[in-house]
């Protein structure tokens, strides 16, 4: 996982089974965090999750224009860095 202070911010998951791997990235936003109040990330007693809203300060005074300006600009932060990491040519879709 990904930790800001002792809350948890995104987590990576890898997982092999039968000669096939799955994974995957989650990296909380602006999600709702009420949901995660009973999850216990990575199995740490007394540990949170948060979202890179909460973590800047604004959840309320950020309306939903802003929330989601917020989510296209970190789902293309992480494209791009995703991309440069693993020397990638991000194409734009089709449409």
């Amino acid at each position: 996982g990904v930790w800001v202070g002792g809350e948890k911010v995104a987590a990576i998951g890898v997982r092999a089974k039968r000669w096939v791997t799955y994974h995957g990235l989650a990296l909380n936003v602006c999600n709702d965090l009420v949901p995660f109040r009973d999850i216990v990330p990575c199995g740490l007693e007394g540990r949170g999750v948060c979202s890179v809203l909460s973590l800047l300060g604004a959840e309320a005074s950020m309306g939903e224009g802003g929330r989601a300006e917020l989510l296209r600009t970190a789902a293309d932060l992480l494209l791009r860095e995703f991309a440069e990491v693993f020397q990638l040519e991000l194409c734009p879709p089709n449409g």
